[in-house]
């Protein structure tokens, strides 16, 4: 682990261990985190904090975000991803995932449908995937069973590791 040498004492006085990784971009994902849930002012936090969304209790200091981030396959190109987007910031709810993987599981994509990707649109199921940014029709449907299944094996076919969908 990445210790520094020197006085032991964070800024604030408590016994912090410095862990040499303020500057890394895994802090930054665990501030940033913290702040979409905490901060009020921050400009997402009506998606995160203002939704109820919030974190473990474990993660309010960096080092257990740590040990589980690099336990469970962290990378400078991934991001923090939760599987259900209405939960917390838990060990059981996250995963590293590709920009692209979170684009296809926004919440916007969601609808009144509860399906990621799915939306009823004149008086059909329209499926459809956020890709780079881009929406790709899919199709319309008749139930919602059919949607999501359309819309599972679209994102198979592009060899997506998809999650969340009940």
């Amino acid at each position: 682990m990445p210790f520094k040498k020197g006085n032991q004492y964070g800024k604030n006085g408590k016994g912090n261990l410095k862990h040499g990784l303020c500057g890394t971009r895994i802090y930054q994902c665990w501030g940033d985190m913290k702040q979409r849930c905490n901060n009020e002012a921050n400009a997402f936090y009506h998606r995160y904090g203002g939704r109820g969304v919030s974190y473990t209790k474990d993660w309010e200091e960096f080092m257990p975000f740590y040990e589980w981030a690099m336990a469970n396959g962290y990378r400078d190109d991934l991001t923090l991803d939760r599987i259900d987007n209405d939960g917390d910031y838990t060990p059981e709810n996250c995963k590293w995932s590709t920009q692209n993987e979170q684009s296809m599981n926004k919440t916007h994509l969601q609808s009144k449908t509860g399906v990621v990707g799915v939306r009823w649109k004149a008086n059909r199921y329209q499926a459809e995937i956020c890709r780079y940014g881009e929406y790709h029709y899919i199709g319309r449907y008749e139930t919602l069973e059919e949607a999501k299944a359309a819309r599972d094996a679209a994102l198979e076919a592009l060899n997506v590791h998809h999650r969340g969908f009940s």
